[in-house]
């Protein structure tokens, strides 16, 4: 194991964290992962910058924050449009940037084109037009005779009929948490190295503090920001529709707005890729749409996740223990997890399973309305004693007293919560998404003939989903079949220490090349 760096003791961190929605205000997923690698690490020294959404959805933190962070900072995206009127018209402010919005034109001309390359310069160039003394303000944005004219420029480009309106505020509310991510960097907490755990808004920070501090910036993509905003922006209400009528370009069924929102994404997407000194994914099917989205092949490296096998394998059944009937669906209770899919396929298997019983066991307050959907349905489908929220719960109390782990998420990475279930000897039964597939059956030759631990289904289909859970619940052979299969394979592939070995090497590399050139001044006198 190598030497950790040494570290000052004020709010000075080794590790920089760049973190979107997760945690330490959201539980599960990629928060889990964070807070393993905070924990897994007393010895190095995190600071947390935390992106958010609107600040009145996030309360406290879900975690109990480790000694080794020094300092968290919250910021929050939704409303960052927001600034007092003056008494002068809205639109009479002439400045002298001229100059500056002709070179954002050309960046963004740059950005438009798919097809090319965005070098580092390119990142750079925009950084320095959000945080030079000279820098084009959110002042400029919302209130100079300049941005307003690349407004009307980029409008005139859009389908006949567009609502301006509509336009307008799409325009504004894309670019100005940008001027959030400014002051970031102008202020940002001292650290060593930064490390994102997505691209989006916080991949683009961590852009632009590589371009302000040169010091090492890496990425670690679970599921891949850019397709899980694409699903998200499918559904969302808040862009008209009706004044929103042209199907053009990424998607039949997807409206002008929506795309330009994506196409942004994919434009953060690509300048944070670009500036990363590496980035880390978790299985090869992420690694070919993160090429595919521009990420330089040379710099990716595949790093799966872990679990903490040797603490979960002590609330394993016995081997003649009943299999109780249980199959619990652990994660948040959103549309991305496709819960509806889930009480369907219950309603099958409750009508062939009466003492079948469904859990959903996940926070429920990230989109309340999506959950009285749920809760409807069920009613609707009279599985009231069937079908139960439960909440937020301990895994290790949760685990002895179910039969199945299930998801039918219409997007995923690496799911921890099946990884933690093989741990607990609980097989699984998942949609076909993200690296569920290599999870169930393996990947390599050798992984394969471990066996198969559950079952993979399509997408949104709970008469396969049904088909898969009932053998599985009813069939005591057949199951421990799968658990051991699930054992193996997670002790083999997916134990924790492997992934916290991986992480500290990289961390430790990174914080002695950060170190070097100060270690050398040092030497040579300076």
């Amino acid at each position: 194991m190598s030497k950790s760096p040494k570290y000052s003791p004020d709010s000075h961190a080794n590790i920089c964290l760049l973190l979107e929605g997760t945690y330490p205000y959201v539980r599960g997923g990629v928060s889990s992962w964070v807070k393993q690698l905070i924990e897994g690490m007393p010895d190095l020294t995190f600071s947390i910058v935390f992106l958010g959404g609107a600040q009145d959805e996030y309360d406290k933190p879900s975690y109990e924050i480790p000694a080794n962070v020094v300092h968290i900072e919250n910021h929050f995206l939704i409303g960052s449009d927001k600034e007092p009127m003056t008494k002068k018209k809205f639109w009479q402010r002439k400045t002298d940037k001229t100059d500056l919005f002709e070179r954002n034109r050309q960046l963004h001309d740059t950005l438009a084109n798919s097809d090319c390359e965005i070098g580092v310069e390119a990142v750079e160039d925009f950084t320095s037009l959000l945080t030079d003394s000279d820098a084009i303000s959110r002042t400029d944005l919302l209130h100079s005779d300049e941005a307003w004219e690349a407004i009307r420029e980029k409008y005139i480009d859009a389908p006949p009929g567009l609502d301006f309106n509509h336009f307008f505020w799409t325009v504004r509310s894309m670019h100005s948490p940008l001027f959030t991510l400014a002051n970031i960097v102008a202020n940002a907490p001292p650290a060593d190295m930064y490390h994102s755990v997505s691209t989006g808004y916080a991949g683009y920070l961590g852009a632009m503090l590589k371009s302000k501090t040169d010091a090492p910036y890496i990425i670690s993509e679970h599921g891949i920001y850019t397709k899980e905003r694409e699903i998200d922006l499918a559904h969302v209400d808040w862009i008209p529709e009706d004044l929103d009528p042209f199907r053009v370009g990424l998607d039949d069924n997807m409206g002008y707005l929506r795309q330009t929102w994506i196409k942004f994404f994919k434009s953060l997407g690509r300048m944070s890729y670009s500036s990363a000194d590496h980035i880390y994914t978790l299985f090869n099917g992420n690694r070919l749409r993160q090429i595919q989205d521009g990420a330089p092949e040379e710099r990716l490296t595949i790093i799966p996740n872990g679990v903490a096998v040797d603490k979960l394998k002590l609330v394993r059944r016995a081997d003649d223990a009943e299999v109780p009937p249980v199959i619990a669906l652990i994660g948040r209770i959103v549309p991305i997890k496709d819960i509806k899919t889930f009480i369907r396929g219950m309603r099958i298997i409750v009508a062939k399973v009466p003492e079948a019983q469904g859990w959903l066991v996940g926070p429920e307050d990230e989109d309340t309305a999506y959950v009285e959907e749920c809760r409807a349905l069920i009613n609707s489908f009279g599985l009231q004693e069937s079908v139960k929220f439960l909440g937020f719960q301990k895994l290790d109390e949760i685990f002895p007293q179910i039969g199945l782990t299930v998801l039918t998420s219409v997007s995923e990475g690496q799911p921890l919560t099946t990884l933690e279930g093989f741990a607990a000897g609980i097989p699984s039964v998942t949609t076909d998404v993200g690296s569920c597939s290599e999870l169930i059956y393996g990947s390599s030759e050798q992984d394969k003939s471990i066996g198969s631990a559950g079952a993979v289904v399509p997408i949104a289909n709970p008469g396969r989903f049904a088909e898969e859970v009932i053998p599985l619940i009813t069939d005591t052979n057949k199951w421990r079949s799968a658990r051991d299969a699930a054992i193996t394979r997670v002790e083999k592939y997916y134990d924790e220490n492997q992934m916290l070995e991986r992480y500290r090497k990289i961390y430790i590399d990174n914080l002695n090349r950060a170190q070097a050139p100060e270690a050398l001044k040092k030497a040579e006198g300076f």
